[in-house]
This record gives C-alpha cells, structure tokens and sequence, in this order.
C-alpha cells in the first residue's frame, strides 16, 4: 500500500512568484528530489518544465519553474491510502533543519519553545508521556487510520492524554527541546505499519 502526502508547507528555496506558473531560486544545498518534494511535485514534473536541466546537478542562484498546478493558497496536504483520503496540515510552524533521510526518519522543525504543534490528523492518542529510554523527551504518539501513526517528540508539554479522540489542526503539545535534543524543535515523524515513510510524499 503506497502513502502520498503532498503540499507541505516547508520552503528551503525562495519563491519569486505568486501566480500558478511560479518561479523558485535554487540555493546552495538544494536538490531536484528536495525541491520536488519541498514544492508538493515530483522530479519528473520539474524536469518535464524545465527542459534543459540535469537532475543531479543543480546551481546556487538557478531559477525552476513550477509546475502549473502548484499554488501557495494553503499549508494542508493530502494522504491517499488506498480509496481513502485524509486531510492534513503542518504540525508547526518552523524551519526545516534535518529533513528525511535513511539516518534520521523523519522531519525536524524549529521553531520557538512553547510554539503550538497541531494534530496532523485526526486520531486517537497512543501514547502521551515522557519518552527517557529513547532520548524522545515529552513525545505524542497518535493513531490514524489504515496503519498510519505520527510522532511529535522533544515537546516543552504535552496537551492531550492517551486515549483521547483529536481533531486536524488541535493543539496537542508545544514546541521544547526535552529528551536528547540540541535546541527546541519539534521532530515529526510518520509511519505506516510501524515502517517510516517521508512526511514530503512516496514518489
């Protein structure tokens, strides 16, 4: 069973237009895959619309049009599991530092301590406690359906109790740097079937 989760609202390149046939600007670091991803699109989408440019090598300063289907109207992505869709949004409001990648499952956002960190989801919480063993710190687990689960960890506090019904976009815990962190952030990890999938969409 695949999972996409498109459109999150997390911008490492610098959009330099407004209108559906946006531009970006690549920066220093930056991927084809990342932006893609960054940007709720695919590679090939962005190759198809920017004839001309080499997957594997991006330059500092380059410009990249967007697909046509791409807007900045709303922060909400979309997971498709199997004939049923889920409505989502961002867990918090902050800056990408350690995306997705084989070391590290899941996605850490920084942002102020005590900055609210929202269901991504509807669910039922898992678990809501102190995670010591794990280095986690105040971590929220919650349950969603079809196998899908997510985590929010290094939390100032938690605002929910295990076994509580959650809405999409409820605050359930703030931003904190608890547990083996180096400063306060939130670390957001999803899974399908115990298994880590990318927050950013499965291609």
């Amino acid at each position: 069973m695949r999972i996409h989760i498109f459109a999150v609202a997390l911008m490492t390149a610098v959009l330099v237009s407004s209108s559906l046939a946006a531009t970006i600007k690549v920066k220093a670091g930056d991927t084809l895959s990342g932006l893609a991803a960054q940007h709720g699109t695919t590679i090939t989408a962005l190759l198809r619309v920017n004839p001309g440019v080499s997957a594997n090598r991006l330059q500092a300063g380059q410009t990249l049009m967007l697909p046509a289907v791409q807007t900045r109207t709303s922060p909400a992505i979309t997971v498709r599991t199997a004939s049923v869709r889920i409505s989502a949004v961002q867990p918090v409001q902050g800056r990408l530092t350690t995306p997705f990648n084989t070391q590290h499952g899941g996605l850490d956002l920084a942002a102020p301590t005590g900055t609210p960190i929202r269901a991504t989801m509807a669910g039922t919480v898992k678990s809501s406690a102190f995670d010591a063993r794990n280095g986690w710190g105040w971590t929220v687990v919650l349950e969603h359906p079809n196998g899908l689960m997510t985590r929010y960890s290094h939390n100032s506090v938690n605002l929910v109790r295990t076994g509580q019904q959650v809405t999409t976009g409820q605050v359930i815990a703030r931003v904190g740097s608890t547990g083996n962190s180096t400063g306060p952030h939130l670390d957001f990890r999803v899974y399908q079937a115990g298994l880590p999938v990318n927050p950013y969409g499965l291609f």
